[in-house]
């Protein structure tokens, strides 16, 4: 066991979020204290469920219906803090305070028992879990259980919108639309924040700005980029995703780009304009 105590594989995701905590709230620590006081909305709770195959979940902090916008379920992409001890209580591991956990519910990114126990849930809410070993690393019902404290820090939910190919041979899907009256688009000279995946069309992984903790930042149509990155994002929305697959003479043509991409080959990617700044606002 490594110190991703819920992995059942490294991923990278992206995190475009759909609300997050205001300024003047503090997120809970690993006990369910801290955040609001007895004047918040928020409230605490203790509503304990148990599943007929072991799943005990209870819930330790409450956020009130008022406050609570949207409730995590399937295809959510979900930022997490956990703990997990042992029986009694002592440490095991803990990213409270740290950078979060992210991962999509449902995709098998998690062992079956965290993805269970995560639905359902309000952003700041706090839960207490205790997942059979047939639902975490074990294949039986040998093994102990383990027992995790998690709360829900952010969720993002998508909002799929069309899918085209350019006259270039580029095919487009956007996996997140931004509605029209909302859209700050991207043109000619504009500043791009762009993070993205980058594979081949095995799955290999070629790279990833997540990997960086940092957005890709390049000029539209500057011959910055390869030509299909340009013409991918041209006219994208702040805010929005996309699925990209660029035709290798828009990419790196026949000579590729060794040892990572070889010759002729087409780029998979995924990519998110996370920032936009208008040519005349630099």
């Amino acid at each position: 066991m490594n110190g991703n105590f819920m992995y059942s594989y490294p991923k990278t995701t992206q995190k475009p979020l759909a609300r997050r905590f205001k300024s003047d709230e503090t997120v809970g620590d690993a006990n369910g204290k801290g955040g609001h006081d007895a004047a918040d909305t928020a409230v605490v709770a203790r509503t304990s469920i148990s599943d007929d195959d072991g799943l005990e979940v209870t819930i330790t902090k409450a956020i009130d219906d008022a406050e609570c916008d949207i409730k995590s379920a399937g295809g959510d992409v979900v930022d997490q803090y956990y703990k997990l001890t042992d029986e009694k209580g002592v440490e095991i591991g803990s990213n409270f305070g740290k950078k979060p956990y992210t991962f999509t519910l449902g995709r098998n990114q998690v062992i079956p028992g965290m993805d269970r126990a995560m639905r359902g849930m309000c952003i700041g809410e706090i839960r207490k879990v205790v997942i059979p070993p047939k639902l975490g690393f074990a294949k039986d019902a040998s093994g102990q259980p383990l027992y995790y404290t998690v709360q829900l820090v952010n969720l993002f939910r998508a909002n799929p919108g069309k899918r085209w190919v350019t006259e270039e041979g580029i095919q487009i899907e956007q996996t997140h639309k931004i509605e029209a009256e909302k859209c700050k688009k991207a043109e000619q000279g504009d500043k791009i924040y762009q993070h993205y995946v980058l594979r081949l069309e095995d799955n290999t992984l070629v790279d990833s700005s997540y990997s960086r903790n940092a957005p890709f930042v390049f000029r539209l149509r500057n011959r910055e980029v390869i030509d299909g990155m340009d013409i991918a994002m041209d006219g994208m929305c702040e805010g929005e995703r996309r699925r990209v697959v660029i035709p290798s003479e828009y990419g790196y043509g026949a000579q590729g780009s060794p040892p990572e991409i070889p010759g002729g080959a087409r780029l998979f990617f995924e990519i998110v304009l996370e920032k936009l700044v208008k040519r005349d606002e630099l």
